[in-house]
Formats: C-alpha cells, sequence, structure tokens
C-alpha cells in the first residue's frame, strides 16, 4: 500500500522544508493558507493533506553522488489506517453471509457496495497524491518528480 518517489527540486532542502513547515496546520485560528498536519525534521517531513487525512506523505532528504539532496517520498498509509476499513469490509461480509438465503439479487447488491467503497478510496488516494504533487510543482516550477518501482 506504498508508493516510492523521488523528487529532485531546483530549490535548497532548507527552502523546501521551511515552505512545508509554514503549511502545516497547528494552531486552531491559523488555518487559512495551510495545506498539511504533520510535523518536519532537520531532514525530513511526516504530513497528511488537510483535506486527504488518510493517506500519510513520508519525506527524506538524501544526498546523492553528486553532491545534491533529492526526496525520497513514501505515500501509503499506516497499519491502523489498513484496520479500519478491512475490520469494516469483515463484518459487512459477515452480515452477508449470515444473511444469504439463495437470494443472489441481495448478494450481488452488497457485492456492488463493496466495489463502490474500494473504488471511491482507490480514486481517492489518486486525488489526493495528485493534490501534493501540485503543491510541490507550485512551490517550485522546476521539480522533478520521478516514480520508483
Amino acid at each position: 500500500m506504498k508508493s516510492k518517489y523521488r523528487v529532485e527540486f531546483s530549490k535548497s532542502k532548507e527552502e523546501v522544508l521551511e515552505n512545508i513547515k509554514g503549511s502545516i496546520f497547528r494552531d486552531f485560528p491559523d488555518f487559512f493558507g495551510k495545506s498539511f498536519t504533520g510535523k518536519t525534521t532537520e531532514n525530513g517531513f511526516k504530513i497528511r493533506l488537510m483535506k486527504k487525512d488518510f493517506q500519510i506523505f513520508k519525506g527524506n532528504f538524501i544526498l546523492d553522488r553528486d553532491h545534491k539532496y533529492s526526496l525520497e517520498l513514501l505515500i501509503g498509509l499506516e497499519l491502523y489506517q489498513l484496520l479500519i476499513p478491512f475490520i469494516i469490509l469483515s463484518c459487512f461480509l459477515f452480515v452477508i453471509i449470515k444473511n444469504f438465503y439463495g437470494d443472489y439479487s441481495l448478494f450481488v447488491l452488497y457485492l456492488i457496495i463493496i466495489a463502490i467503497i474500494i473504488y471511491a478510496n482507490y480514486s481517492s488516494s489518486k486525488k489526493g497524491k495528485e493534490l501534493f504533487f501540485n503543491y510541490l510543482k507550485h512551490f517550485d516550477k522546476d521539480c522533478e518528480i520521478i516514480h520508483i518501482k
């Protein structure tokens, strides 16, 4: 459930971290213009988008062979975030199996509902990545985002 990227910025590591730190929501009255919740360190960050609160974006700056910093970015879910939907779907499947009396139309309806829930979460996660990448490109128009398989 994790995607890995390398992001190369034209700006310095300090500028990138300061920009992300400035966009983190911390206090109740200070919400205007804030995009993230989480924290930054001297070498990276662990944040969530405020609009899509379930995905975690973990970034660590690494020094490459050319003595330039690039960002190693992991996008994914934490274990407890995976367990909650799994438990809900398990309970839902238990209800389906328990109430199955040979009426296939009801069974098909349950499967359609499960498929819609899974698709909605998948498309929402893609939208969250897109929002985060748009934020990075808005901050640094020359940044390069490379997907690592």
